[in-house]
């Protein structure tokens, strides 16, 4: 008597050329990344040089302290994200999208995908809120250097540069090298979901650069990735994203009036990591959106049609 045949799919074969590939994005985008700091070091120096005082430049960061370095390095991070926006769309656009399944706004959109992807957006930033806290309670040298570093940066120094790059340009850029490039390199390379969401984070949180910043992004880079996933579209995540970065640099700011204490800062930042889980738990459950998944056909079967998104 023969065996019971069962309807199995066949195993997708892993593809190294396509995981390799989606290390570039990350190469790419820190190559952008260091020419944007070229002009404010380069005036900077020239600062530094014809100034009547003696200046001590022990570091880059020291180049960047003047106004007009501080100046040079906003306009290049505006450039940065300007620049990697367009070049990964068009990277995404036509490795992708030309490949992709439509999928309108109000799809995108829905009342329940935009109350699941807040709160979860809420809660990351509440799960890093208690992770800066505990950094700072154990290790209050590394959380210096830390703030040191921000302060160092100095894109936040007026509103406009703050929505414009931080809120807006930065977040798009990101998502589009990390969830629509990077992210779909690693499912057109027959991973499994939990490790192309992993390896996406991992990629992201070290593009920071920063211990820290490292750590806290790849968490976030978590959420991302999940949302991606199960919604099988950038625009959510550029959505999240900007959410995110509004709720850090403006909501604290509101928090802050607030005068909780650090105990009530705590339990405050704790019920939004619960909420959150809880997001994270219900997004889990909804069925994939698989419409961006390249299909790798089998051996010996018929080639399947890739099926993915399209703007809108």
């Amino acid at each position: 008597m023969s065996a019971p045949t069962t309807n199995k799919p066949a195993k997708r074969p892993i593809r190294t050329t396509f995981i390799a590939i989606a290390f570039i994005p990350l190469v790419i985008m820190l190559i952008l990344n260091s020419l944007a700091t070229v002009p404010a070091m380069i005036v900077g120096s020239l600062e530094a040089k014809n100034s009547s005082e003696a200046v001590e430049i022990s570091s880059i960061a020291d180049l960047l302290t003047s106004p007009a370095a501080q100046k040079a390095l906003t306009l290049g991070f505006v450039a940065y994200g300007i620049i990697a926006s367009i070049t990964f769309f068009i990277w995404y656009k036509k490795v992708f999208l030309k490949h992709q399944i439509t999928i309108s706004n109000k799809e995108v959109f829905t009342p329940k995908k935009i109350a699941l992807t807040v709160v979860l957006i809420i809660g990351t930033s509440g799960a890093i809120s208690l992770f800066l806290y505990a950094l700072n309670a154990l290790a209050p040298s590394v959380m210096e250097q830390y703030t040191e570093m921000l302060q160092s940066v100095g894109l936040g120094s007026d509103f406009l540069t703050t929505l414009l790059y931080g809120c807006i340009l930065a977040p798009i850029a990101e998502e589009l090298i990390f969830r629509a490039v990077t992210q779909g390199y690693l499912r057109r390379a027959g991973l499994g979901a939990v490790a192309v969401i992993f390896i996406q984070a991992i990629l992201f949180g070290i593009a920071h650069l920063n211990p820290v910043q490292s750590t806290y992004s790849a968490l976030f880079g978590l959420s991302l990735g999940l949302l991606r996933y199960k919604y099988g579209n950038v625009r959510i995540t550029c959505f999240a994203h900007i959410v995110f970065n509004i709720y850090g640099t403006f909501g604290s700011q509101a928090i802050s009036t607030l005068n909780l204490s650090d105990t009530g800062r705590i339990v405050f930042n704790a019920v939004l990591t619960v909420a959150g889980i809880a997001a994270a738990i219900m997004i889990s459950k909804e069925p994939v959106k698989d419409i961006d998944l390249y299909k790798t056909p089998a051996p010996a079967t018929a080639p399947a049609v890739a099926a993915e998104e399209t703007t809108a």
